[in-house]
């Protein structure tokens, strides 16, 4: 029975009163995982190579297998080249929840050379995630975002922190101005810090240089 196996595992645990909710079928080992709250499940997705080895029923059987892709390195089949698209690298593309995110400056053309790549799986796909992999500064002085692309409602579109972003997606960061950053209530901690921070350095470096001297 389900519901006895669910609560003695739970009972093992020390939980005697809880709601379980499960909304689809699980493994006794994901419900430890759960309780025990220490593992983190990552998307995963299977490549079966040489199918040029094998008979068709057995491509046909690994094929319909869920997360999977067959294909032959040696023969070109769902994958090519390093810098050529391929169903392989879509897959994987896909999976990791990738988004290409190209960033721009006040009054000068996209960089579309170098896009910022952000993971659903990771940081997520919102301006605050793009910020984060830019520069933890852009975040604290971030004020809002422009936005062009498939997210944007119209073009540009002005936007906060939680925006989604979707893949190819145009983003010019706008930070506060020095007054607007006056009056934020962590202003002065924010300045006593940037200052003990340069009068440390400039104390190090001159032990150092008095170290030398020494020698």
């Amino acid at each position: 029975d389900p519901a006895k196996l669910a609560t003695s595992i739970m009972r093992e645990y020390r939980i005697t009163s809880a709601d379980l909710l499960a909304r689809e079928d699980i493994s006794v080992d994901q419900l430890v995982d759960v309780i025990v709250g220490n593992r983190v499940y990552k998307p995963c997705c299977y490549f079966y190579n040489k199918i040029d080895t094998i008979t068709v029923e057995e491509v046909d059987q690994l094929a319909r297998m869920p997360h999977s892709l067959v294909g032959s390195v040696a023969k070109k089949y769902n994958i090519a080249e390093p810098l050529e698209d391929d169903p392989l690298k879509a897959m994987i593309w896909d999976y990791l929840g990738l988004t290409r995110i190209y960033t721009k400056r006040k009054g000068t053309q996209p960089d579309l050379n170098e896009p910022v790549v952000l993971s659903a799986i990771r940081k997520g796909t919102t301006v605050m995630a793009l910020c984060q992999n830019i520069s933890t500064q852009m975040l604290r002085d971030f004020n809002f975002a422009m936005v062009w692309g498939k997210s944007a409602k119209h073009s540009p579109q002005r936007c906060g922190v939680n925006h989604p972003l979707q893949d190819e997606d145009v983003v010019q960061i706008v930070t506060k101005t020095n007054a607007q950053q006056r009056q934020d209530k962590n202003y002065q901690s924010m300045v006593q810090g940037f200052s003990d921070k340069y009068h440390k350095k400039k104390f190090d470096a001159k032990k150092k240089k008095q170290g030398k001297l020494r020698r």
